[in-house]
């Protein structure tokens, strides 16, 4: 099946993350096999609800699923922190060939049954593709990962995407439960006044980005061992980094760094050049942004007089906000 262009993240940050299968309860159908924004029911089945397996046609009649939605895997979770195990359901629609159900599911969807109202949530797995338009996510033998990824005691939804094929890679989504609602943890988010908000649950900060900076810079966050390679001592680093017009080079326009206190203090210590400026201390971490001594670029060129444009755009510390 034809793959789409989707976002990576490095695969050390979701180790352990593993968590036993349980039970679930919405209406099901048998069967032999099994928008990027959440979406809130709050109709409630009157039916009783059996158990459901992996493998089945999944139906619930105030989600308006495609007839040929399977459930792909399950897990029993409280993912809103209220004490009660709420239903987690990982979906997608499989189609036939030569008889046979494909081995890819597409169009994957997050569906969460709240354990105490027995209200649906469902969220959309989707990717822009080359052409600008919006895919469903497709994988093969898709499942899910309960655990606290983000920090806040909260159990969150990990969803991998094995794309398959001789050196495939595997596709990760990240969803975390806020205001009654599921977010994308690593999701770029776009604000009334134009502006990119890009928003880092797990490293505790967003980033108001300048309107300017929309489509030519791309961000990699890194956490845990896999910052090493790009900041050692610090415990999540996050680069932004300006794409040249022909999408054939990039160039550091910003990197944000978080230490421990600890940390930081012994840096600051060492002798040579300073590792970059503070921009904030909470909870015994230390936020700094690291900036680029020159433009790499020929000033005169279309590429250096956007990355001085761009560079100048930025005013990084009322740009930046802890999220709590």
């Amino acid at each position: 099946m034809k793959k789409q262009f989707t976002k990576k993240i490095p695969y050390l940050a979701l180790a352990g993350f593993i968590c036993a299968v349980g039970i679930g309860a919405p209406q099901i159908s048998s069967a032999k096999q099994a928008n990027a924004a959440s979406k809130v029911v709050n109709q409630q089945s009157q039916k009783a609800q059996p158990k459901i397996e992996i493998g089945q046609k999944l139906r619930v009649p105030e989600l308006n699923l495609k007839e040929n939605t399977y459930v792909l895997d399950y897990k029993p979770a409280d993912i809103n922190g209220d004490s009660v195990k709420d239903q987690v359901i990982l979906v997608g629609t499989k189609e036939k060939i030569d008889g046979k159900l494909d081995a890819y599911a597409s169009n994957l969807s997050v569906i969460v049954q709240d354990g105490k109202t027995k209200k649906y949530v469902k969220y959309d797995w989707v990717n822009k593709g080359t052409d600008g338009k919006l895919y469903g996510e497709l994988g093969r033998e898709p499942n899910l990962i309960i655990g606290d990824y983000t920090g806040n005691k909260v159990n969150d939804i990990i969803v991998t995407a094995p794309q398959g094929g001789n050196g495939g890679f595997v596709d990760h989504l990240i969803l975390t439960w806020e205001r009654n609602t599921l977010k994308d943890v690593l999701a770029k988010d776009v604000v009334a006044d134009n502006q990119e908000l890009y928003t880092n649950s797990q490293a505790n900060f967003r980033l108001k980005l300048p309107a300017s900076w929309k489509g030519h810079y791309k961000a990699s966050q890194y956490a845990g061992a896999s910052t090493n390679k790009i900041m050692p001592s610090a415990k999540h680093v996050v680069q932004f980094d300006y794409t040249t017009k022909d999408g054939k080079d990039t160039e550091m326009l910003l990197m944000i760094s978080v230490f421990s206190k600890n940390d930081w203090n012994r840096l600051s210590s060492e002798q040579g050049p300073p590792v970059g400026s503070v921009i904030t201390e909470a909870n015994g971490m230390v936020y700094v942004y690291t900036t680029p001594q020159s433009n790499p670029f020929d000033p005169q060129s279309n590429d250096g007089k956007l990355f001085d444009q761009l560079y100048g755009d930025l005013n990084i510390k009322n740009s930046f906000e802890l999220l709590k």
